[in-house]
């Protein structure tokens, strides 16, 4: 498990290698939706993986893709919940990088 540092920024770009791919990871706050969104660009191939895609508390980003992980946006309140303004990403808000396997056996 990785964990990406974020911030309560309206943009925070980040680039890292993982898995033995070189990408680029853009998160940008909604203030309608009060959460991130985000692009992750493989920088290998020169192409995005996805865009615009959202993140929810405990919910498995990227896991209907060919990818060998999946981003998880997690509450270290423990209260399981979404954002409710910005400044949760800053001080609530964790988001990791898990091999699927690995996600799998934690919500067991």
């Amino acid at each position: 498990m990785y964990i990406i540092p974020i911030t309560s920024d309206d943009i925070l770009v980040q680039s890292f290698s993982l898995y033995d791919i070189n990408l680029r990871l853009t998160l940008r706050y909604n203030s309608v939706l009060r959460g991130y969104q985000f692009d992750l660009f493989d920088i290998n191939k020169n192409q995005y993986i996805t865009r615009n895609k959202g993140l929810a508390v405990g919910s498995p980003s990227l896991i209907e893709f060919n990818l060998p992980f999946v981003l998880v946006l997690y509450d270290k309140s423990g209260k399981g919940i979404n954002s409710i303004s910005k400044d949760d990403f800053n001080n609530r808000m964790q988001l990791l990088i898990m091999i699927k396997e690995e996600y799998r056996a934690s919500i067991w």
